[in-house]
């Protein structure tokens, strides 16, 4: 059966709380719900069946609390009341709402009508649980008083420490020799003692006979918890067979069988329980309390024992020992790294880290010990420094320096040694080049002598004109030796016109030839050249920082 409470009675409830207001349950309702699956959990929004669907309505015949968080009604409908069959039960408040709700596999309620029909007694019961339930629905009455129909939840209460016990004892627990079969003289019986079968508690008090049906055979312990008057008990029997399963009977009672003993003829019993040496109290057997214990196992662990029976017992201290058969020891694996580690002495490599790591040196032209760093020194010697000349030595330098392949002969760098250091230098390259401004001169210009040579020349039409004259006066005086001219103060009258002519003046051609032009000479002088700087003070690529060290 499934069953919770719906969400309109977790609001009521809310609600009821909230005001301080008494939870008061009226009556249960039955259904007969059309392919309701009872394994199902209960829907809690659906509403109730319709009237079609619905069998039966009645007022809850008692309640009671369990505890403060639980409260219990129930319903009792005897044999008057039939015939009806449902699947569905459901508790319904004073307001009419659905509280809470069941599915169950379909029942059927029958009246008695004598002699033809015996009726049947139906109880059910619904159990609300919720913070403060007592409390909320003022339930006063303890349900133990009056409620006897706990069977469901008795039986979850063996089922819960059956499945406690099988935590602890496993399938099956034989204390010692407590229901051992052996044999004495000529007969079979189990010897008294103590197990636990599927966490069910089996104990015999005494010895007890039991005889086989036939040999060969194999014993079986046959367990179950069955239903005893007003309680429940464990009861077991002797079964007989060849791997017997566990079984429910016609009751559906549920049966453990788990193997005794394997009986292969009359002289021989072969003891097939799973024996724990306890004699005593449980906890007295646990190792981790404090004292002597007598009866543990002190025998040598084995690798099955831990789950490495798989390994080989052969060990070697040899690492070129090449066999799967063959465990490596602590020393094998120490070798081996030794061997690795003596491979790389004298390495080179960049760290980016401030110090240098185990087992490395800063390569910075230390001087180091001959004898700590002796491995070293056997690859190096002193290419970079004899060091005091006797106890030390010095490593190599690379701060600041780039490290470039050794040449070996290819021609890149010839006459290289290892280790030597090589100052910087530009491969041969073109600069771009400006001459200086000299400011505003002259030069002198010389032109050489053509020779004597002349030029026709001839003149260009003036039009008509006319040109004025001047008086002239002869005066001769005596004694004065000759006479002479004189010219008046002012000009006489025009000449006659002589009418439009020109007058022309040309030069004649000289003839195609040339001028010799010679500037004069400069002294002996220079111009200044100026090329733009570029760079730092050191040429290089783009790189990096990190720590070189040396492996020693």
């Amino acid at each position: 059966m499934t069953a919770s409470i719906t969400r309109a009675g977790e609001r009521l409830i809310a609600e009821k709380q909230a005001a301080h207001e008494v939870l008061l349950v009226r009556r249960f309702v039955l259904a007969l719900v059309p392919n309701l699956d009872p394994t199902k959990p209960v829907d809690r929004d659906a509403p109730r069946p319709p009237p079609g669907q619905i069998v039966h309505t009645q007022i809850y015949t008692q309640k009671g609390f369990v505890n403060p968080n639980q409260v219990v009604y129930s319903l009792m409908m005897g044999s008057d009341i039939g015939d009806f069959d449902w699947n569905w039960i459901g508790l319904v408040s004073d307001e009419d709402v659905l509280l809470a709700v069941g599915y169950v596999p379909v029942q059927q309620k029958r009246k008695n009508i004598p002699p033809h029909q015996i009726g049947n007694n139906v109880t059910r019961n619904m159990l609300l649980v919720f913070d403060g339930a007592q409390e909320l629905t003022a339930v006063t009455i303890d349900a133990s008083t009056w409620q006897h129909d706990f069977t469901v939840r008795l039986r979850d209460i063996d089922e819960r420490e059956r499945l406690a016990n099988r935590d602890v004892f496993g399938r099956a627990c034989f204390f010692g020799d407590g229901l051992q079969l052996v044999q004495v003289e000529g007969a079979y019986q189990l010897k008294p003692g103590l197990a636990y079968v599927e966490g069910l508690r089996i104990h015999q008090a005494d010895a007890l006979p039991v005889e086989p049906p036939e040999l060969p055979t194999k014993a079986y312990l046959d367990v179950a918890l069955v239903r005893q008057e007003n309680s429940v008990g464990v009861q077991w029997s002797m079964a007989w067979g060849e791997d017997l399963p566990d079984y429910k009977d016609v009751a559906g009672v549920q049966h453990y069988c788990v193997p005794l003993a394997q009986l292969a003829d009359s002289r021989s019993v072969t003891d097939l329980r799973n024996v724990e040496p306890i004699n005593g109290p449980l906890v007295q057997q646990f190792a981790f309390r404090n004292g002597d214990y007598k009866e543990l196992r002190a025998r040598a662990t084995t690798k099955a024992d831990v789950g490495l029976d798989q390994l080989p017992n052969e060990k070697s201290d040899d690492p070129a020992t090449n066999s799967s058969e063959i465990l490596a020891t602590t020393k094998a694996l120490n070798n081996l790294d030794q061997k690795i580690s003596d491979s790389l002495v004298g390495m080179v490599a960049a760290f980016d880290m401030p110090t240098a790591p185990p087992g490395w040196l800063k390569r910075n032209g230390a001087n180091v010990s001959r004898t700590v760093f002796a491995k070293l020194f056997a690859v190096i010697g002193t290419r970079y420094g004899a060091g005091d000349g006797s106890t030390t030595f010095n490593i190599g330098d690379s701060r600041g320096l780039f490290v470039r392949g050794l040449d070996e002969g290819r021609g890149l760098d010839a006459g290289r040694a290892l280790g030597s250091d090589q100052l910087g230098q530009n491969a041969a390259h073109d600069h771009v080049a400006s001459v200086d401004a000299q400011g505003a001169h002259n030069h002198s210009i010389t032109i050489s002598a053509n020779g004597e040579h002349a030029h026709a020349a001839s003149s260009d039409v003036q039009g008509v004109h006319s040109h004025l004259t001047w008086p002239i006066a002869l005066n001769i005086a005596s004694g004065q030796g000759g006479g002479h001219y004189s010219v008046g103060a002012s000009h006489g009258a025009n000449t006659s016109a002589a009418g439009a002519h020109t007058h022309n003046i040309s030069v004649a051609s000289g003839g195609n030839h040339t001028h010799d032009a010679t500037t004069g000479q400069q002294p002996a002088h220079t111009h200044s050249v100026t090329i733009a700087t570029s760079g730092g003070g050191e040429a290089r690529p783009v790189n990096q920082a990190l720590l070189i060290c040396i492996k020693y």
